[in-house]
Parts: C-alpha cells; structure tokens; sequence
C-alpha cells in the first residue's frame, strides 16, 4: 500500500545539517530528488545574488530528509548582465575529478572585442588554472571559495596579464555521473 506524503525538512549534510529547505513526499519518492536552494538561504555563508546551490536528497527518516552537495548554479539573469557592447564572451568548460566523482566547472570570461588568437591563449591559461585548482579541494572548499568570489578574483588577476578582462565568473560546477 502507498505511504501518505507529508512534508520532510531537508538537512545539508555538508554544513553540518542546517535546515535548507523542506519537500513534499514520502520516503520511497524522495531519494535522489534535487533541490535547488538560494546560496544565501545558508547559515555562514555570504556571497553576490544569483547563485543556487543543488543538493541530492539521499534518504529519508521521520520527516527529514538528508541532503547532498552536488552543483553550483549561477543564474542565466546574471551572466546576461556582465555581457556589454563591444565586449566577447569566452566560455570555458573543464572535466576534473574531484573525490574519485567527475564534476564539470564552467567559467565565463568577459573580454574587451579581440581576435581569435587572444581568445585563444585567455581559454588556454583558465584551462590550466582551472586544473591546478581543483587538484586538492573538496567539492564543498571549491564551491565555498566560488561563493566568496576567490576563485574569480584569482583568475581575473592570472588571466589580466594575458589580455585585459572585464569580468570572471563560475558559472556552474556540476556533477557529470552519478
């Protein structure tokens, strides 16, 4: 027989099981559900407007429901305000591995117009920071670290002495496979 649904408070393992949320299910629908929750909306942390964070619910317990850190979303809204006129917009997406799981992280750089070849070496050089970056973290340091804007702040300043950039951003870290 059906299990009735009933709401179930969300706790963040990661963040020592602050309340992020509640949903609606009982406990054969909930797993592996993802919840999207405003950045903001968590204890100690500070950070710009827009970002959300993706928590995977892994199980259930008498109205709780216990929840996984998996991706980092900034806003499509965002993104779209950083782009101005007479400006080029590079994408880069980069594959690393981050607790034997493989995660994807997408940066945009924001450039002033330039040809291919500067485009080329701004992509080359966040590629290679990118890499070194997640080398030794833990998806929660690096998502931490991209809420408080270290990471773009360190790129900006690698990649401004290739070619002057007008912004950087982590656009996303996501989880590739489950």
């Amino acid at each position: 027989m059906n299990q009735p649904n009933s709401w179930y408070k969300v706790k963040a393992i990661e963040f020592d099981n602050a309340e992020v949320g509640s949903v609606y299910g009982n406990e054969t629908n909930i797993p592996n559900r993802i919840l999207l929750i405003n950045a903001n909306n968590l204890p100690e942390v500070k950070t710009k407007p827009g970002f959300k964070l993706g928590f995977r619910l892994i199980s259930s317990t008498e109205n709780t429901a216990n929840a996984q850190l998996e991706s980092l979303i900034l806003s499509r809204e965002q993104v779209g305000r950083m782009v101005r006129h007479n400006a080029s917009k590079i994408e880069v997406v980069r594959k690393v591995k981050i607790n034997e799981k493989e995660y994807a992280i997408k940066t945009v750089i924001i450039i002033s117009k330039a040809e291919n070849k500067y485009k080329k070496f701004v992509r080359a050089e966040a590629n290679e920071f990118i890499d070194k970056l997640a080398e030794n973290k833990s998806l929660k340091e690096l998502i931490l670290d991209a809420l408080a804007g270290k990471i773009q702040n360190q790129l900006h300043k690698k990649l401004s002495k290739i070619y002057p950039t007008r912004a950087t951003e982590v656009r996303m870290i996501e989880k590739l496979s489950s």
